[in-house]
């Protein structure tokens, strides 16, 4: 007789490890970002242009507020297909580029580095392989210390990239600025906030799943940096459940997709203080066209209009800041739906075709690495991870990516 027991895999594990993750990284990269911060504060550059793809580009858009809130100079995020495009007026010796991946394998943003290096910007690489390609085009690099994540769908590393940046923009600001130095003390404590945050969330959406699965297309809206959230969850929900999923800014929801939705939509308000009046006016229009609903608020956040469901979270945090706590349930929700339509969230359909579209001629992904992969320690030869709180499947399948 087989017992009835939910699998669980290896992206529950990341997601439960990005906070101790993400307070690895920001001590271990002080010194280098003050560096890069003293250069921006000392007027060495004229614009500051962020670049990336995938997962890696909506960390930077989560971050781009609290950069343009601190930067002297203009900042602007490019997704790296188009930075090839930009004008050789925006990218030369007074420019600092910050292109972030976290395998640092990706073509187009290893390419995107380059070409800005050899117009003489400097290039700073935000990634967690410190042999990769990005790191060896770059003028600097800030190695992330999530370790290695083998799963497709990234989730703590989304973490630790979006954590950093913010970081790093907290950096531009004046040493002596109260909000700066309160800012940096909120971020220092934001992974006790995401442990709480996990905590309480992941019982509360195990609650919800009977009702939410059964929707066959996902709408997240957001607005400033939680628009990064809004973008990253649509990537993930489709990336790992194969359900249609869109990410929007919570003003832009109210034009085209409205007039498109359904009962079959699930509608998901990522709802903060400043866009409460738009989120609420989502919120209404969608149960009125019979869509059903979810607004996930920060503590205190009070709404006046009525929604299928809410989820509240533990804490309030800074605006410019609020995305790495908005990150958490939306990565339990892409894991749970996953598994909850009977899917491996470790190793989606699509994987190896992505893989092979995204990685540059003769690269690989880091976990794929004999010497990653066959390391001693914490991950044996398969990549899976032994400690006496990992997670297996109980079916017996291998989960990890290169099984």
């Amino acid at each position: 007789m087989t017992d009835n027991v939910t699998p669980k895999y290896h992206m529950l594990d990341y997601i439960h490890e990005a906070p101790e993750s993400l307070k690895l990284t920001l001590e271990a990269n002080e010194d280098l970002i003050e560096r890069v911060g003293e250069r921006v504060r000392r007027g060495e550059f004229q614009r500051i242009i962020m670049t990336a793809i995938g997962s890696s580009y909506t960390a930077s858009v989560m971050a781009a507020p609290l950069f343009g809130f601190y930067s002297p100079v203009p900042i602007q995020v490019v997704e790296s297909s188009e930075f090839s495009g930009l004008p050789s007026r925006l990218v030369n010796e007074k420019t600092l580029v910050i292109a972030t991946s976290r395998s640092g394998e990706r073509e187009l943003v290893s390419d995107s580095l380059k070409e800005a290096v050899q117009k003489r910007a400097y290039g700073v690489a935000v990634t967690g392989v410190e042999d990769s390609l990005l790191a060896q085009h770059a003028d600097l690099t800030i190695i992330t210390r999530e370790g290695p994540e083998i799963t497709f769908p990234k989730t703590k590393s989304v973490v630790v990239c979006a954590g950093v940046l913010m970081r790093l923009a907290l950096a531009l600001g004046p040493p002596d600025d109260t909000t700066v130095n309160r800012r940096l003390l909120e971020l220092k404590d934001m992974p006790a906030v995401l442990e709480r945050t996990l905590e309480q969330v992941e019982s509360d959406l195990q609650a919800l799943l009977p009702t939410i699965q059964k929707s066959n297309l996902v709408a997240i809206t957001g607005s400033g940096g939680i628009y990064g959230v809004a973008l990253e969850a649509a990537i993930k929900v489709q990336e790992a459940s194969c359900i249609p999923s869109y990410g929007y800014r919570t003003s832009a929801f109210l034009n085209g997709p409205v007039c498109a939705m359904s009962p079959e939509w699930l509608v998901i308000c990522l709802m903060a203080d400043k866009d409460k009046f738009l989120s609420q006016k989502v919120v209404g229009i969608s149960r009125g066209r019979g869509a059903c609903t979810l607004c996930i608020v920060q503590s205190g956040l009070v709404i006046g209009v009525r929604s299928d469901y809410c989820l509240t979270l533990p804490a309030k945090v800074d605006d410019l800041l609020a995305a790495l706590v908005y990150l958490a349930p939306m990565q339990l929700l892409a894991y749970s739906l996953t598994v909850a339509r009977g899917m491996n969230p470790d190793t989606p359909p699509s994987m190896n075709s992505i893989l092979e579209a995204v990685l540059a001629r003769g690269r690989e992904e880091p976990e794929f690495r004999k010497e990653l992969t066959q390391r001693p320690g914490p991950y044996n030869t398969k990549g899976t991870k032994v400690n006496a709180h990992a997670r297996s499947n109980p079916t017996g399948e291998q989960n990890s990516i290169n099984g």
